[in-house]
């Protein structure tokens, strides 16, 4: 899909028919940006968190990528005190932000599965 915005292509999660069957068994998460003349000092970026069951929806603004970890914890946390949940499965594009070491770490010690889709 061409984003008539930005004049970039960009990516969306294919029409799945199936449903999960509880809030937070399947989170998507996906990182936009650097954004259009933005200046230095005001958000370039946005994370975006998108619980399949119920489509809540929860944006981060970051002036920088290397923020998204330390943003997907405080999320993580936030649902697990606020909901008494814990996300299952977290569903990515092979941007990078959740392929690294300390984020792999941080899914096989809260049994997170990380499902990465690559185009």
């Amino acid at each position: 899909m061409l984003n008539l915005y930005t004049g970039k292509k960009s990516v969306t999660f294919p029409f799945n028919n199936n449903r999960v069957k509880s809030a937070f068994s399947l989170v998507h998460s996906d990182v936009w940006g650097p954004a259009p003349n933005s200046h230095n000092n005001q958000f370039q970026y946005f994370l975006l968190f998108v619980d399949d069951f119920s489509h809540m929806t929860w944006v981060y603004f970051l002036k920088h990528k290397y923020e998204v970890p330390d943003k997907f914890y405080a999320f993580y946390q936030m649902i697990h005190t606020q909901f008494g949940k814990k996300i299952q499965v977290l569903r990515s594009d092979n941007g990078g932000e959740f392929v690294n070491k300390s984020m792999q770490e941080f899914f096989k010690e809260n049994g997170l599965i990380p499902l990465i889709i690559i185009w």
